[in-house]
């Protein structure tokens, strides 16, 4: 029986954050826009945030069950269709790890996602053939996306803005049939949580 999950707002969300040490998920969005500055800073800042999501993100997902990396391989995160967040997430990883190993981030085509890589994300810009290129991405691969339905098509996280803040939904019958394992930490931190009951 499938089930959905909405967590609470408030002081309870900023408490469960704090405990992750997601502070850079209380970083509001700001007032609804008034200027093209603010709206440019408000862009910027919801970009930041998303890039360090993305890096934040593999400290929860368990990649046990997915192929072993090579020996020297770096551990690499995939961006289709946001070159300014790739640029913003490339800033972020120098000199970062993961699982061990230094942090790589590719910029790639939606239309020919990689297959040697632990994450992919894929901008809203790719949206209109978002469908089809989920359906090239592998098991084994997170894939993260920013557009509308994104969980239907087979996405396993997907940002969404609430309150004028990055939050994000998660599937976890897409992890499953990627053989990813999420942690519960994770997911008592998302915004909603869609599965089938075990």
């Amino acid at each position: 029986m499938a089930n959905v999950v909405t967590r609470g707002r408030g002081s309870l969300w900023i408490r469960r954050i704090g405990a992750l040490q997601f502070g850079v998920l209380l970083l509001s969005l700001g007032a609804p826009i008034l200027s093209s500055a603010q709206d440019d800073a408000a862009a910027v800042l919801e970009r930041r945030v998303k890039a360090a999501l993305l890096y934040r993100f593999t400290n929860y997902v368990d990649w046990q069950e997915s192929a072993p990396l090579q020996p020297d391989a770096p551990f690499t995160i995939a961006i289709a269709g946001a070159d300014a967040l790739a640029a913003e997430l490339s800033e972020a990883a120098a000199n970062r790890a993961v699982q061990g190993r230094p942090l790589a981030v590719r910029k790639v085509r939606a239309a020919e996602l990689p297959k040697d890589v632990q994450v992919i994300f894929i901008g809203k810009s790719e949206s209109p053939q978002l469908a089809t290129a989920l359906r090239s991405v592998p098991p084994g691969i997170l894939i993260v996306t920013e557009s509308e339905d994104a969980l239907q098509l087979g996405s396993v996280i997907n940002f969404v803005i609430v309150e004028g803040q990055v939050r994000f939904d998660v599937s976890l019958d897409a992890a499953r049939r990627r053989n990813i394992h999420l942690s519960s930490r994770l997911l008592s931190v998302a915004h909603i949580v869609i599965g089938a009951s075990p």
